[in-house]
């Protein structure tokens, strides 16, 4: 009873391992893509913040389900040459495997630490994402919505702060006859209409 119900628990572990796995390479595989058109995607936080999550739950979902898995399988091995050598085996198979996962996963931190994204949204409806990208404090994109998840950057417009440090936490925007104003801190820029 007690070996098939750590058996379930490990098979379910890997389960949402993967599941996890599979949504985070998708949306960093779709990231990329989008990148390379001057395009972000944003739900309620940055994609690249949602492929950190969803690579960290992978990652402990997969470590929880192979101490499940791993001891009782190879216990199961009776001649203790051929155990010694799968257990060799599966720890290269498991550390290969948690190499590649924490490259990735590290990757996906530091760019998700590196950019930041914030939405501003200006009482007539009109939205926009503002990024600071890297870790010049004075530079910075503005995106506008060309979806209900993705934007694309606005060129044309100077990036980089008159202030010398740009804020993207405290910005506002409105619209002035055709044209939005973001205001963050002291720095002010003229967008074009980007209407919803």
């Amino acid at each position: 009873m007690m070996r098939s119900r750590r058996l379930a628990w490990g098979l379910a572990l890997l389960a949402v391992a993967a599941l996890f796995g599979i949504c985070a390479g998708c949306l960093w595989a779709w990231q990329e893509q989008l990148w390379a058109a001057g395009e972000v995607v944003y739900f309620i936080v940055s994609c690249t913040t949602l492929v950190f999550w969803g690579l960290l739950l992978s990652g402990l979902s997969a470590a929880a389900g192979l101490v499940c898995l791993i001891r009782p399988m190879l216990m199961r091995i009776t001649r203790k040459p051929a155990r010694v050598f799968v257990r060799i085996l599966v720890y290269l198979c498991v550390g290969s495997a948690f190499l590649m996962w924490l490259y990735f996963w590290l990757v996906s931190g530091a760019i998700s630490i590196a950019a930041t994204y914030h939405k501003v949204t200006a009482e007539t409806g009109e939205s926009v994402v503002v990024a600071k990208p890297g870790f010049d404090p004075a530079s910075f994109d503005v995106y506008a919505p060309t979806s209900a998840v993705v934007f694309e950057r606005i060129k044309g417009i100077n990036g980089v702060a008159e202030s010398g440090r740009f804020v993207p936490e405290n910005c506002t925007l409105a619209r002035q006859d055709a044209d939005l104003i973001l205001s963050c801190a002291n720095d002010v820029t003229i967008l074009p209409n980007t209407a919803n």
